[in-house]
């Protein structure tokens, strides 16, 4: 089932050159998620803004998390759960 969230989270990344942009771990709801693997990647453009967009798991749910990097802020989109 996939809930939308589209909520500000915390990130923990790691930047390596140029633009590769790794997310190790989110804060959402008082509790960090280490992320396990990022199954999907791709960027788009919101006006001049260049944003990174990552699929990710948890070894049990699908995250959508989002970097804009003009505003520096990391969004949670959405949650793909079982059930």
């Amino acid at each position: 089932m996939k809930n939308l969230i589209n909520e500000q989270v915390k990130v923990g990344a790691i930047f390596g050159n140029g633009q590769k942009i790794k997310p190790v771990w989110f804060k959402w709801q008082g509790r960090q998620h280490r992320i396990s693997s990022v199954t999907y990647r791709w960027q788009s453009r919101v006006g001049s803004a260049v944003v990174y967009h990552f699929s990710v798991t948890d070894g049990a749910d699908l995250y959508e998390l989002r970097y804009n990097t003009q505003s520096c802020i990391w969004q949670l989109l959405q949650v793909e759960t079982e059930g």
